[in-house]
C-alpha cells in the first residue's frame, strides 16, 4: 500500500467542492466572445475544461485529442448544453508537430485573429515502477534495439507528450495568440510532493521540467500570461491507473465541478 500523502501547503485554504468565487457564470470570469484551444479534451479533466468555458461563454472552442469517437461525444454534448458555443475538434497527438501545425490551422479558420487561451491537458502517465536496471545483452545493443525497448519508450513517452507537447502548444500559441492571451499548463501536484513518490520518475519528472518550461516562457513573453495549474485530485482514468487511490484518506475533490460527461 502506498504511504499517506505528505501535506503540503500551497495555499491557506483547501477546497474540494467547487464554490461562487470561481464559478464561470460570473461575469468577471465571462469568456464571452473568446476562442479556446484545449489539448487533451475527450476525456478526464479535459471534459470539464471545455464544460467551463463553454458555461463562461466562450465562442469557439477547439479541443484536440487522439479519440475520434470521445471528442465528439464533447463536441455534441456541450454544444447541446450551450448552443452558442461552436466546438470543433482535432484528432491529433500534441507530441507530433504537423498535428500540432494541422490543430492550430483549424483555431486560425475560426478565429483569424488569433486565440485567447491556450489550456495544454494533455498528458501521459507511464507505468508506475521503479526504474529497472537495463536487461543484459550480449556485446553493445544497436541504436534500433534501444528504441524498441517497451520500458524506456514508456518512460521517455512521458517527456515526448508532458514536456515537448507542452513546447509545440507554446510555439503555436506564440505565433497566433491575440494580445494578453493566456496559457495554462495543467501540471500534477505528484511533482511537488516530499517525500518522492516511488515510481513516478517519469511522470513527476516530466512534469516539473514542463513547469520550469512555462516559468520560462512568462520571463521570455511578458506581454502574455502563462500560467500552471494544479488541479487537485480527482478521479478520473490516470488517477486509477496510479494507484493513488489506495493511499489512506486520500483528499478527493469533487467530481461534479468538472461536469464529466
Amino acid at each position: 500500500m502506498p504511504p499517506a500523502l505528505p501535506f503540503i501547503e500551497y495555499s491557506n485554504t483547501f477546497h474540494h467542492k467547487s464554490y461562487p468565487a470561481i464559478s464561470p457564470t460570473r461575469p468577471e470570469l465571462s469568456a464571452a466572445g473568446k476562442t479556446v484551444f484545449i489539448s487533451g479534451g475527450g476525456r478526464g479533466l479535459g471534459t470539464g475544461i471545455v464544460a467551463a468555458f463553454a458555461q463562461a461563454g466562450a465562442k469557439n472552442i477547439v479541443i484536440m485529442g487522439r479519440n475520434a469517437t470521445s471528442l465528439q461525444t464533447v463536441a455534441t454534448t456541450t454544444e447541446t448544453a450551450w448552443p452558442s458555443t461552436k466546438i470543433t475538434i482535432v484528432t491529433g497527438d500534441v507530441s507530433c508537430e504537423v498535428d500540432v501545425a494541422r490543430a492550430f490551422y483549424e483555431v486560425k479558420k475560426v478565429a483569424p485573429d488569433g486565440v485567447d487561451v491556450v489550456v495544454a491537458n494533455a498528458g501521459h502517465l507511464a507505468t508506475v515502477a521503479p526504474i529497472p536496471a537495463a536487461a543484459p545483452t550480449a556485446g553493445h545493443s544497436s541504436t534500433e534495439q534501444t528504441k524498441l525497448d517497451p520500458v524506456l519508450m514508456d518512460w521517455w513517452r512521458a517527456f515526448e507528450v508532458n514536456v515537448k507537447g507542452v513546447f509545440l502548444l507554446a510555439r503555436h500559441f506564440l505565433a497566433s495568440a491575440m494580445p494578453s492571451a493566456v496559457f495554462l499548463n495543467v501540471s500534477a501536484g505528484a511533482c511537488h510532493l516530499n517525500p518522492v513518490l516511488p515510481g513516478f520518475s517519469a511522470y513527476a519528472g516530466s512534469k516539473i521540467a514542463t513547469a520550469r518550461v512555462i516559468e520560462t516562457l512568462q520571463e521570455e513573453n511578458p506581454a502574455f500570461r502563462f500560467y500552471n495549474v494544479q488541479p487537485g485530485v480527482v478521479k478520473t482514468d490516470m488517477l486509477t491507473n496510479s494507484g493513488l487511490l489506495a493511499i489512506p484518506d486520500l483528499p478527493l475533490d469533487d467530481r461534479e465541478c468538472f461536469h464529466r460527461i
